[in-house]
């Protein structure tokens, strides 16, 4: 009798070995599964509220093309064009010869350089043109990016559910977006900075953390890039309506 209590004992705990080692993979198997679910939720989220947004500036871009704006900026972008083709040969060469530094390389930036400083009038227009160029785009982009901001919270705004009211800030920290609303950059978006004028490009770049990778890594973060490209509605085909006299 004695010695089978001593086995029944020593399978008892066996079986208690056996659990503990069952159980540790089961609830790292089920941290990962809501952890990557989470991912997964706000990701699709932000894609969403960034093509509402997109959909919405598309729209608003009807006043862009009506009110003549996006003529005037065609126009200013042939003139710009054609005012800093010299500039413009520089900074080629230049990035040439850094991508494969050589001799040739090097004798064409060096030509290119002299012939840009050849007419010192010609070559500060070269340089004014310029910096409106990046004048323009910096402050497309800047709009862009405050616009689809702007429209982007209201779609990650939760305060309309009864159960779990949360603005957009609160969403995006329960679910690991780092800093929130605020965490959301849009420094790489584009706003009509193609060659037509017509497509809205909106990059969103936040870090995420994922709780499951704080078992195992010192920073649990990831790095998540999402884009949305939408066409301005401009003139809508591009065929302009004739009015009937």
């Amino acid at each position: 009798m004695r010695r089978e209590k001593k086995q029944s004992g020593n399978e008892t705990g066996m079986m208690s070995v056996e659990a503990v080692l069952a159980l540790v993979p089961f609830l790292l198997v089920i941290l990962g599964i809501i952890s990557f679910t989470n991912i997964y939720m706000v990701h699709n989220r932000i894609q969403y509220a960034m093509f509402e947004a997109g959909s919405q500036l598309s729209a608003y871009t009807y006043l862009y093309q009506a009110l003549g704006i996006r003529e005037g900026d065609q126009a200013l972008g042939k003139d710009i064009d054609s005012n800093t083709e010299k500039v413009d040969a520089v900074l080629d060469a230049y990035e040439t010869f850094t991508d494969e530094t050589s001799l040739e390389n090097g004798k064409t930036m060096v030509e290119k350089a002299v012939d840009f400083v050849s007419d010192p009038k010609e070559a500060v227009a070269n340089l004014l043109y310029l910096a409106i160029e990046h004048g323009e785009e910096a402050l497309k982009d800047y709009l862009v990016g405050l616009l689809g901001g702007s429209l982007m919270e209201v779609y990650l705004d939760q305060s309309y559910d009864p159960y779990n009211q949360m603005d957009a800030d609160t969403y995006l920290k329960k679910y690991g977006v780092v800093d929130g609303f605020s965490g959301l950059s849009f420094d790489n978006s584009n706003f009509l900075s193609d060659d037509d004028y017509r497509i809205i490009d909106i990059v969103v770049e936040y870090d995420l953390e994922i709780y499951f990778f704080k078992l195992f890594l010192k920073d649990p973060t990831i790095h998540v890039v999402q884009r949305c490209t939408i066409p301005a509605w401009l003139d809508g085909d591009g065929e302009k309506i004739q009015q009937s006299r």
